[in-house]
């Protein structure tokens, strides 16, 4: 029995966010933000110097802010940052309240020079003042609403943050909160959503009502303003590929991407197009599920950025394989969540926005056409009720794959997606017709033809839980009628696995790692034992085999297997760290990540 660690599949990490920093001299800088350090590039030269974020702290920025002096502010984890990126240094480092997971949701700047960052989930408003590194919370700005995406300030001061995401809200607070918040957004506005506010020069603010834009000023709204005299965003690009602020000049920065090592610039006068090399060294991107495909290699992709990968399982000590970037379709700052192989496709869902992508593993890898019928892989529809997925099943009729997950930002209860794979016709099941405000997370099928679907009451997206027990169901795929819930225990939250055995027994894995086996027949439980001892929930994280008559699977903390004649759980072996995602069987060998590293274990 022997660990061998197999290296880092994807050696690249994902911009997150980008911002043009020019100083009163006019020279400019432009800073990339990335896990655990930021890139500093001087666009002349092609110049690329690498920071890591003070004492080492390793986690994700989400947005980084250039002030009017050419500043850098940045947030990571709980902390904020003040950065020079013209002397290469920190300036300040400041920590906001622990029980916030993620500082620097949105920035504004003042006239006078302040400097206001939020957080997630609270809606926490900090001020910052460069001149005295004072920094001061100012309170929640949205006591509902977890997610204060936009800010602007305005010539008196006052602060307006657009928020949302069940409720979209515009927040507008007086100058240093001597007085009450006012609630901005009329009601007929207040859909589903994160209300929008605009910073113009001048300190002019502007917000968006409905399909109309207003301009904000003294927490009041004052004249519609016409689409066309809004003056342009200062963010330009989309999700962690936006940037704040533009170069001066000429040449304007297109775009930036870790992932794929380059920044492009472009000269808007000549049509000339700049392609610098960026450079700087990282512990490579998490690693995602795998799957074994039909051809017995093994598939996977990493997580932020997305990266496709493959392994070929029959070597000793294989070498992965990196697809890159662009091999799957919109692929982006998601991941491949969940699969099925179905004959010779293999279905992957993908977060985000709940995609379904096709590998036909008969074919080669074809990823340059986009949009061609020959891609391969290809994506081939998408639904926001499946915005995270988190399980797929192949259905035992030859030519259909059914996934599941949570929905998109601010809804509660994800769908369940039935996909024909000869035709592409496909059903999207709502959650009130499976377990009410509810997601399915774990699939599997039982022998009869029935799907089993495994739900959770927790809401990723920012809405608040409807209930507090889920549920096991058994769904008639063909008739699309659940004919049974079971809820095996009051308060489990989430089913997070699910198997289903030849005597049609239903072995699953709750999300605090409770195993319980459940007789559908009877509606009784048959057996049920504590396995936290052996760590969290890994997502895809045990695999039935037949032979045997055993389940192996990988908790976070121990590699176990169950005999399904005792159905007592054994210990085989620990990690020699944190599993954090499974999971692959290949003969006598099991195929796992720890972090960014892939890693086999020979029983």
């Amino acid at each position: 029995m022997e660990f061998v660690d197999l290296g880092i599949p994807v050696d690249a990490v994902e911009s997150r966010t980008a911002a043009v920093c020019t100083n009163l001299q006019g020279e400019s800088r432009i800073v990339i933000a990335a896990k655990g350090f930021l890139v500093v590039v001087q666009p002349e030269s092609g110049e690329c110097r690498q920071l890591p974020f003070p004492n080492e702290h390793d986690d994700y920025p989400y947005d980084t802010f250039s002030c009017s002096k050419g500043m850098l502010y940045i947030g990571a984890g709980v902390m904020f940052y003040a950065f020079d990126p013209f002397k290469l240094e920190y300036v300040a480092a400041m920590q906001t309240d622990a029980a916030d997971e993620l500082c620097g949701f949105s920035y504004a700047e003042s006239a006078d020079g302040l400097i206001y960052v939020t957080t997630y989930p609270r809606s926490q408003l900090y001020q910052y003042n460069p001149s005295t590194q004072a920094f001061k919370s100012l309170g929640s700005v949205d006591s509902e609403q977890k997610y204060p995406s936009h800010m602007a300030v305005d010539k008196d001061g006052w602060v307006y943050v657009g928020t949302g995401t069940v409720q979209k809200n515009i927040m507008a607070l007086p100058p240093e909160r001597s007085g009450q918040i006012t609630q901005l957004l009329p009601e007929q506005y207040q859909d589903n959503g994160i209300g929008l506010v605009r910073q113009g020069p001048n300190n002019q603010v502007f917000a968006q009502m409905g399909d109309e834009w207003f301009r904000l000023q003294g927490g009041i709204i004052g004249e519609k303003i016409e689409e066309l005299n809004l003056p342009p965003s200062l963010y330009y690009g989309s999700s962690f590929g936006k940037f704040h602020r533009q170069l001066p000049g000429n040449w304007k920065l297109i775009s930036h991407s870790l992932s794929d090592y380059e920044l492009i610039l472009k000269n808007d006068q000549t049509q000339d197009v700049k392609v610098i090399k960026l450079q700087y060294q990282s512990n490579g991107a998490m690693l995602s599920p795998l799957v074994l495909g039909p051809d017995q290699i093994i598939y996977g992709t990493s997580n932020h950025p997305l990266h496709f990968f493959s392994v070929d399982p029959k070597e000793k000590k294989p070498a992965a394989t990196n697809w890159g970037a662009k091999a799957i379709e919109h692929g982006a700052g998601g991941n491949i969540a969940a699969y099925a192989v179905q004959g010779n496709i293999i279905a992957g869902a993908a977060y985000t926005h709940g995609r379904l992508h096709l590998i036909d593993t008969s074919k080669p890898l074809q990823i340059e056409n986009n949009n061609a019928a020959g891609r391969n892989p290809k994506c081939v529809t998408e639904h926001i009720e499946i915005h995270r997925p988190r399980s797929a099943v192949a259905l035992s009729d030859g030519e259909h794959i059914a996934y599941g997950g949570f929905p998109g930002y601010g809804m509660v209860g994800g769908g369940l997606a039935i996909y024909h794979l000869p035709t592409g016709k496909e059903v999207v099941l709502q959650h009130d017709q499976l377990v009410a405000k509810q997601s399915t997370v774990a699939l599997s099928e039982m022998p009869q033809g029935f799907i089993i679907g495994g739900t959770s009451v927790e809401t990723p997206g920012g809405a608040e839980p409807a209930s507090d027990t889920a549920f096991i169901y058994q769904l008639n795929w063909r008739t699309l009628e659940v004919h049974k819930r079971w809820a095996l225990r009051s308060g489990i939250r989430e089913y997070s696995m699910l198997l289903v055995d030849g005597l049609g027994r239903i072995h699953t894995l709750t999300s605090c790692s409770r195993y319980m086996v459940w007789d559908p027949a009877n509606e009784q439980l048959l057996y049920e034992q504590d396995l936290s001892a052996w760590g969290s929930i890994v997502r895809q994280s045990w695999q039935l085999d037949k032979e045997e008559n055993k389940i192996y699977g990988v908790l976070s903390k121990g590699i176990f297997t169950i005999s399904l004649a005792t159905l007592e759980p054994e210990l085989l072996a620990v990690p020699p760290g944190i599993i954090t995602a499974g999971f692959v069987k290949y003969k006598q060998r099991l195929f796992f990540a720890i972090s960014t590293h892939l890693w086999s274990y020979t029983i």
